[in-house]
């Protein structure tokens, strides 16, 4: 009986095997689960309070509370807490913000909520336009009760939105 060490193998063998396994492995992950997508018009001003520092300072809250809707047209209710953690994080002018958001469709109760980390431009209160963000799904309540995955904001060009939810 031969005996195999993985010292005997080739190290490209052994290389190759690892990516098969990783690429069947992450092809399993982005084809299972549900797609929702909501869109919006424009984001209204949001309540801003300036904690901390006066001015633009870390501690700094935006609160937003706007309508959008699924590609089905139902109505999702959209509430999100901004806060500001970094300032001049990777350029000037640049900050960064950690969030906190529910997305619940109708009045059913069935929610996605979500948290996050983007890099903001400083004196605006979103993303700038035709940029994107991917935030975290971390629970949901309904339909949607232990949900996780990943949602990507785009910002379009004419200053909509849409957000595409990857639920696991």
């Amino acid at each position: 009986m031969t005996k195999f060490s993985v010292s005997s193998f080739p190290h490209r063998a052994v290389s190759a095997i690892a990516a098969v396994v990783l690429v069947g492995t992450l092809a399993g992950c982005s084809s299972s689960g549900t797609v929702v997508t909501v869109t919006h018009p424009e984001v209204p001003t949001p309540t801003l309070i300036d904690l901390g520092d006066t001015g633009s300072s870390v501690g700094d809250q935006r609160i937003f509370h706007f309508d959008g809707k699924t590609a089905d047209g139902a109505v999702v209710r959209t509430d999100w807490i901004m806060t500001t953690t970094g300032v001049d994080v990777t350029a000037k002018d640049v900050q960064a913000r950690m969030m906190n958001a529910a997305f619940t469709f109708d009045t059913t109760g069935d929610q996605l909520l979500l948290e996050g980390m983007g890099l903001y431009p400083g004196k605006g209160a979103t993303l700038k336009v035709s940029s994107s963000t991917i935030r975290s799904i971390v629970g949901g309540s309904g339909k949607y009760a232990g949900a996780t995955g990943w949602v990507e904001s785009v910002h379009n060009a004419d200053g909509s939105w849409k957000h595409v939810f990857h639920i696991d």
